[in-house]
Order: C-alpha cells, then structure tokens, then sequence
C-alpha cells in the first residue's frame, strides 16, 4: 500500500499544492493549454492561408475560362475554411479555459462531480492540513509520458486527478473496479488494438472518474476505498470489459 499510496509529507504538498489544490489543476491546464495554442495555431494558420491561396486560384479560373475547375476550387475553399473555424474556435475555447480562475475550477469540479462548493473546501481542506495520500497508479516515467498526474485520497476523498477533474465523497461510490480498455488504431492497411488496465470509479449520481493503472496499483486503491466503504462494488477484484462497467450505470 505505501508503495502506490503513500502518506503525502508536508514538502509534497508545499511542492505541488502551495496554494491550494484547485490552483494546482489551474496550473496544470495552463501548461497544457500552451501544446494546444501551438497545434491549433498551425491548423488556423494553415487553413487560413490554405484559403487565401484557394480563393487566389479561383479568380485565375475565371481569368482564363476554365469554369469546370471554379466548382473544384470552392470545396477545396470549403475545406480551408472549414480547419481555419476549427483552429480558430479552439483557440479561443482555450483561452477562455485558461482564464477561468482558482474559484472558476472550483466550481466546475463541484459541478463535475455533482457536489457543491463548500464540498470542494472540505476536500481541499483535508488535503492540506489533514493526513492524506499519494494515489501513485503508474511509474514516474510511465506517468510522465502519460501525462497523468497524481491522485489524492484523503480521509473522506477521492480524486484521481482525471480529464475532468472529478472529487468523489468516498461514501457516495458506488462501484470502484479494475477495467480493461481496448484502443483501436487503424492506420492502413495495418489496424492494431492497444490494451491498457485503468481503474474506474462511479459515483451514485452516475459521474464517473478513470485513470489508467497497474494491476497491483489499482489493487491497492480499490482495497483502501473498500476499506472505507465496505458497500462497494469491486467486481471481486476482477478485471471486467469497459461494457461491463458501463452497464453499472
């Protein structure tokens, strides 16, 4: 157990939650949202210029009476214009993600989660001046390729630090299990499955939390949650199939 859930020390918490946990998920998209600027960047300035210069191609058309290549010319327009709007509404969605403040993640992760605001204190709380622990589901370096985060499990939290940020009530889970993904690659004429363990929480309000896992570590946090909450359904530490779990909803 100490192994993938270790008591958080103080300096771990000054390192990563010096003010506070939601300043924390701020940060964190923050960082992200500068790979997002770049790529969407390029599809905007991409489709932008792609237009500029189909638009260019079609007055030529109409200069030298090729009329049967205007048609041609205006999907290929359709289509720069289309990944400019694409590139551009990201951009700007990121933006207006990137200025949501501390009080805005907030807010969202108790909407996320189906709590209120104040749960969002209590959880934080406990994080910063209770005994807490580490949910360390993958190795440093897995995790770091990944881009997964550590977890948080305080006396009465759960937070495994998913794309949606959800916090779970421990006592309001409803199941906890170990579930096996399957990844469909298709790049021709080769198609690949790729199979990945993660383990998957579900609230009783049907909000869901997943983080992908060794089998030993999502053993060890699923015990620790059933510890908490004996009503728990593990699936009796069984592997089960995406489907399955989401037939629990």
């Amino acid at each position: 157990m100490e192994k993938y859930l270790p008591v958080m020390s103080g300096d771990y918490k000054e390192k990563h939650y010096a003010k506070g946990v939601f300043d924390a998920i701020r940060r964190k998209t923050a960082k992200i949202s500068f790979g997002i600027y770049i790529f969407f960047g390029i599809v905007f300035l991409g489709g932008a210029y792609g237009a500029y210069w189909a638009n260019g191609r079609i007055g030529q058309y109409r200069l030298e009476g090729q009329d049967d290549m205007i048609s041609a010319g205006y999907v290929i327009l359709g289509v720069f214009a289309v990944l400019a709007v694409i590139g551009l509404a990201c951009i700007v969605i990121t933006i207006v993600r990137h200025a949501r403040g501390t009080k805005k993640w907030k807010e969202k992760c108790a909407k996320n989660s189906g709590y209120t605001v104040s749960d969002m204190d209590e959880f934080e709380r406990q994080t910063l001046s209770m005994e807490c622990r580490v949910v360390k589901l993958l190795g440093t370096a897995q995790a770091l390729a990944n881009g997964q985060s550590d977890g948080i499990l305080t006396r009465d939290y759960i937070y495994l630090a998913d794309a949606h940020h959800s916090v779970f009530k421990i006592a309001d889970l409803k199941a906890a299990c170990l579930v096996r993904q399957t990844l469909k690659v298709d790049s021709m004429p080769v198609h690949k499955e790729h199979n990945f363990l993660t383990v998957m929480l579900l609230g009783r309000n049907g909000s869901r939390a997943i983080a992908e896992c060794t089998e030993e570590s999502g053993t060890a946090l699923i015990s620790a949650l059933e510890t908490k909450n004996p009503g728990i359904y593990t699936a009796d530490g069984n592997v089960i199939s995406d489907e399955a779990f989401d037939r629990l909803r």
